[in-house]
């Protein structure tokens, strides 16, 4: 009887500003944050705010407690340590300065009329008129700020979303408050942070304020440098890796499928490219496919810009996507890529979900980087959540369940031992989390988010800004 076959994919590194670690808080706490230049000079940071005078207030008070180092609700674990502060002699290397010319409140006036509105469609709309004005306010300053928080006061939060509606989400049927926001920050040119009158207020039910300063730090660090706090140790160099997704645009009666890519280069940098609309019957979860001539199209485009940032094509081209490759598609693909003389390519599926599960006989779950191959070989699950020994522990609630990796049986040059690891080390670089890793790589995980942004009916009049930091 076939059997499947088991492996392990050791725990990937990631490269800071002096050394390199395995968890970005053990890193960025020993050799602080990579930046642009290169240098571990302090950097003063200036961040703009929005919202009302009372949540203008809290965040002020977060910023003034992550001066200091913040201590954990609960006993110092391996994997929840304490926040280290910012200032110029944390690790962080960075200070925030808030000054009254980087402030727009949303006074009572614009709150009440917020409120008074019957129509809550209309309240939501409002709500982003002033929001887009404010931050529009913020860049015509003489000095505009680094970055824009926005700290939505909890009564416009209230008025915008429906009663029976659970979830925190600011949304209309043809859009969404959070797309809308970071729409407005590319528009001007600072990106932007949103927080949520729930995080800022604390409470049992919300992250440790230890948690909440951890990612706001680092995402901001990162805005605000436009540059990766860390990056990959060890990842193959003259190599493009691509996440290609799909994205159905708000506000058509006819819906437009569009496609986009999410490209990580062994550097460190990132970039987002829009592809064209996208004329596909088929659609949903694992039915999402280009033409032969979008695919060809897509391809050109992410090479063409590898090419502008490093200087030639690339020698390898890894393409990862949610749905088979279907064989129109596949050769659209290929001709772009041997066009310009790429000699390996690998062109591979991710999904999220898979059909096999795997149990252990101790109290925690299977080790994160465990891989089981299908007996055909043709599919394999690798566990990307799961038990961590650099934390001693599994941060988790539910029992972890792998991910589905398949290899297209066409176009595949490199071993599956080789892919795998790839992967694995791409759920480390979410530059918006502190977190030890994702479940799922970037190049999935963030062409979704991406894509979610791009189909607001507003970026169809925008040009596409093609850095990741103005849409996390």
């Amino acid at each position: 009887m076939n059997e499947f076959e088991s492996s392990y994919i050791e725990e990937p590194s990631l490269q800071f500003g002096g050394g390199e670690a395995k968890d970005p808080r053990v890193g960025l706490s020993k050799y602080g944050p990579r930046t642009p230049s290169g240098e571990g000079e302090n950097m003063v940071v200036n961040v703009g705010l929005i919202g009302s005078s009372r949540s203008i207030g809290q965040v002020e008070q977060l910023f003034e407690e992550m001066r200091t180092r913040i201590l954990r609700s609960g006993d110092p674990e391996r994997w929840n340590p304490p926040f280290p502060g910012i200032g110029p002699d944390s690790p962080f290397k960075f200070s925030i300065s808030l000054q009254k010319r980087w402030r727009e409140v949303i006074t009572g006036q614009e709150t009440r009329i917020i409120k008074e509105t019957d129509n809550r469609q209309t309240r939501y709309e409002k709500t982003l008129q002033f929001i887009e004005n404010k931050v529009r306010l913020l860049y015509q300053r003489e000095t505009p700020p680094d970055v824009i928080v926005v700290a939505l006061p909890e009564e416009v939060k209230d008025a915008c979303i429906p009663p029976h509606q659970k979830a925190g989400k600011i949304q209309s049927q043809t859009s969404d408050l959070r797309s809308r926001v970071k729409l407005a920050g590319m528009q001007e040119k600072i990106p932007t942070q949103l927080i949520r009158p729930k995080t800022l207020a604390g409470g049992a039910d919300v992250q440790d304020r230890a948690e909440v300063a951890w990612n706001i730090a680092v995402a901001i660090r990162y805005k605000a440098s436009r540059g990766h706090p860390w990056k990959l140790a060890h990842l193959e160099s003259d190599t493009c890796y691509a996440g290609i997704s799909f994205y159905v645009e708000r506000g058509q009666k006819r819906k437009t499928k569009a496609s986009m890519a999410q490209v990580f280069l062994e550097t460190g940098e990132s970039f987002i490219l829009r592809g064209d609309p996208v004329d596909n019957k088929e659609s949903g979860p694992g039915n999402n496919h280009l033409s032969e001539s979008d695919a060809e199209d897509l391809v050109d485009s992410i090479i063409e810009q590898y090419a502008r940032i490093k200087g030639h094509h690339p020698e390898r081209l890894v393409l990862h996507k949610t749905s088979n490759y279907w064989s129109d598609e596949r050769e659209g693909f290929l001709r772009a890529a041997e066009r310009v003389g790429v000699r390996k390519l690998d062109f591979i599926t991710i999904r999220e979900r898979s059909p096999v599960r795997m149990f252990t006989e101790g109290e925690y779950p299977v080790l994160r980087g465990t891989m089981l191959s299908s007996p055909n070989q043709k599919e394999h699950y690798l566990y990307t959540k799961g038990f961590i020994p650099e934390l001693s522990t599994y941060p988790g609630l539910r029992v972890p369940k792998p991910i589905t990796i398949k290899p297209d049986e066409s176009v595949c040059d490199t071993p599956i031992q080789e892919i795998t690891e790839e992967i694995l080390a791409f759920t480390k670089l979410d530059w918006n989390t502190s977190d030890f890793c994702k479940k799922l790589p970037v190049t999935i995980q963030v062409s979704r988010a991406v894509g979610k942004i791009l189909s607001e009916s507003k970026a169809r009049d925008l040009a596409v800004d093609p850095h990741y930091y103005y849409y996390m």
